[in-house]
């Protein structure tokens, strides 16, 4: 069967006319040099969602540097713009109805950790009738707590009335609310929770039968779950650091009493199976992998950077009655499809959009909403209609103004650890590369520790790479998504294996004829950037440079600020557990440090901190900024007094691109 392509931007036009201040249309580059502004430039669209009848699909855009609310008319082609903040953000939303939209709004430009969405808000999908149905903050024991709250689904054959997830009772457990989208009244439908409930499963009536419950102390997972309504919670499974003979709820099936579960009971690595509950036992694998995890979890027992998700099918939204399909992070995004239709379409998308690129969608009713995007192309939305075959354009591109053809390709790479681990990461080439002429390499390292890159578009590469550096990104042993013995190993081990990890890598470009042995640099941000202050004290010869972006200095000075805000409640057992303990493990404290080795560093560095950092304390880039002028070693400093974990504000993320763009050129000019 052939795909047609209908390519309409139509609604593009509508959007912009609505937006007001966004930019024109992209452009050919004059020069190969592409400016800092132009790839650090924030997205134009976000999140574009199909109301539940598909006649309607609503969208964030940018006003006046706020992200509003905007729902555009399928039908007849014009949008209209249903929120007007302009001291705030909407930051996410759900159609409660095809009426009626449900939101959450923030600072994204003054973010601070633990200070973002809150609250619940309403809005008919015209722009009439906007209320606050549950208010941001509320005032508990002369403290104010921030209500998180969350769109949980819609109830069939009833049109008022949605479940919401809350923490309105208290601010450590979440609980299931019926709640009327017009007046913000809310029925308690968890009356007998446990308490420190961070997650419900709903079964397939929407009733709550499963939950997550986390001891903020011990950071001990309880899996609990019940028969059916007054029945008690037992616990099936627990587990703490370890992250043993894990089982994740995700979903009941319609019978109610068999569970979809994600689980590495058996094995390294998560993998999707069925569940009975009832007999408290794993049933049939649904998916897995010897390598990637299809969920992955961090030492809080919770989820950490990666999910992969099942898809289903049969079914609307509110019907989804068999599993069809897993999508998952391995070494790129990928579906596998179990079910021959949905394999079909997903050929037929994948032949008539750009070659290369991640094509993702939805099987379900008539319209899906196709996302297409590359390590090269930020992504472009389409509407496929399943009955008519065809493909329409919408003209929602959210980075409209980036020529994929000016970006570089990112590879997936692997090599073999100095302790005979294997590692793997991702290497983007310059234009400049060809092979037998080894380029100018900047060791990138992710942030968290427990996180994970992954391969797609990423302006920092593309900014690095065009400037003529090679860029490899580790994802060392930590890095969630590949499996229980991974991440355990990292435990303890903030600047051994880990760092050991990413130098190794960048020996394997050089062995590889990648990267030029006398042109070294590194670069990363939070861990990372604590990894490249490291990685200049490991291997001091080797870099001609560094930038330090808000990253962990000093591990005494880490532990002396508030850990709870991390952490949360519990947050020195955790940080002695997963980290270490600045008493019993003082030595190790005093090498993985760098700010107490810095006599050993002799590349310049760039220092960037903000003034509102609860992750990474400001303390930290005072005791590392102290140290270089003690040592008389040579850095460059940039500190913004009202910004966070990272800059928000287009003003100051421009100004440290360029002038990180300034330092490099300045200290290991890549050859042009």
């Amino acid at each position: 069967m052939k795909l047609l392509r209908t390519l309409r931007a139509a609604v593009l036009p509508v959007i912009l006319a609505v937006a007001a201040g966004i930019a024109g249309t992209a452009h050919a580059q004059v020069t190969p040099l592409i400016p800092v502004e132009t790839l650090f430039r924030k997205s134009e669209y976000r999140s574009p969602t199909f109301s539940p009848d598909q006649k309607f699909m609503a969208a964030l855009v940018p006003v006046n540097s706020r992200f509003n609310l905007v729902v555009i008319d399928l039908e007849k082609r014009n949008a209209n713009r249903v929120t007007n903040f302009d001291k705030a953000d909407v930051l996410d939303f759900s159609w409660a109805s095809n009426e009626r939209l449900l939101f959450t709004t923030g600072d994204e430009q003054q973010f601070v950790a633990n200070a973002g969405d809150g609250g619940l808000f309403a809005v008919d999908r015209d722009g009439r009738n906007s209320r606050v149905l549950i208010a941001p903050f509320t005032e508990k024991q002369g403290q104010y707590v921030l209500r998180q709250t969350s769109f949980r689904g819609r109830i069939k054959g009833e049109k008022d009335e949605v479940l919401v997830e809350s923490n309105d009772r208290s601010s450590d457990t979440l609980d299931i609310y019926r709640m009327n989208i017009f007046n913000g009244r809310k029925k308690l439908v968890t009356f007998d929770s446990p308490g420190l409930v961070s997650r419900w499963v709903l079964d397939s009536d929407r009733v709550p039968r499963a939950l997550l419950r986390r001891d903020p102390l011990t950071r001990v997972t309880e899996f609990m779950y019940r028969s059916g309504d007054g029945q008690p919670y037992k616990t099936l499974r627990q587990w703490g650091f370890d992250v043993k003979d894990v089982v994740i709820p995700l979903g009941f099936e319609k019978n109610k009493r068999s569970m979809w579960v994600a689980s590495n009971i058996g094995r390294d690595t998560m993998a999707f199976f069925r569940f009975d509950p009832e007999t408290n036992t794993l049933g049939e694998l649904i998916y897995g992998d010897d390598r990637f995890d299809m969920r992955s979890t961090d030492f809080n027992g919770g989820f950490s950077g990666v999910n992969g998700a099942l898809r289903f099918g049969g079914g609307d939204d509110d019907d989804e009655d068999r599993v069809i399909g897993v999508s998952f992070v391995g070494d790129k995004p990928k579906t596998v499809w179990f079910d021959e239709a949905a394999k079909k379409t997903q050929a037929m998308l994948d032949a008539a959009l750009p070659a290369g690129n991640y094509n993702s969608w939805a099987p379900g009713r008539n319209r899906t909403l196709v996302f297409s995007r590359s390590d090269r192309d930020p992504g472009k939305y389409y509407i496929y209609d399943q009955t008519k075959k065809s493909l329409e354009d919408t003209g929602i591109q959210p980075r409209r103004w980036i020529d994929p053809k000016q970006m570089r390709p990112m590879q997936y790479v692997s090599w073999t650890g100095l302790d005979g681990k294997k590692v793997d990461g991702y290497l983007t080439l310059p234009e400049s590369y060809k092979p037998g002429s080894p380029v100018p390499l900047i060791l990138h390292p992710h942030g968290g520790p427990w996180l994970r890159d992954i391969w797609g578009f990423n302006n920092e590469v593309q900014f690095m790479a065009n400037r003529g550096y090679a860029v490899l990104q580790p994802n060392f042993r930590g890095s969630v998504g590949y499996g229980r013995a991974n991440l355990l190993s990292s435990f303890k081990d903030f600047g051994g294996n880990m760092i050991d990890d990413q130098l190794a890598g960048v020996e394997w470009a050089i062995k590889e004829g990648y990267a030029d042995k006398n042109r070294l640099a590194v670069y990363g941000a939070s861990y990372g950037g604590y990894s490249a202050l490291m990685a200049l004290v490991k291997r001091p010869d080797w870099f001609k440079w560094g930038v330090n972006y808000v990253g962990v200095s000093d591990l005494f000075t880490l532990f002396d600020t508030d850990l709870s805000v991390r952490y949360g409640k519990g947050g020195e057992e955790w940080f002695a557990s997963a980290i270490g303990h600045p008493k019993a493990d003082r030595e190790a404290f005093e090498r993985a440090s760098p700010a107490r080795h810095v006599d050993k560093i002799k590349a310049p560095v760039f220092h960037a901190y903000g003034g509102l950092d609860r992750n990474v304390d400001i303390e930290n880039g005072r005791v590392i900024r102290s140290a270089f002028d003690k040592a008389g070693k040579s850095q460059e400093w940039m500190f913004v007094a009202d910004e966070a974990h990272g800059y928000r504000l287009d003003k100051n993320v421009f100004e440290f691109y360029n002038r990180f763009d300034t330092f490099m050129k300045k200290n290991m000019p890549a050859p042009k």
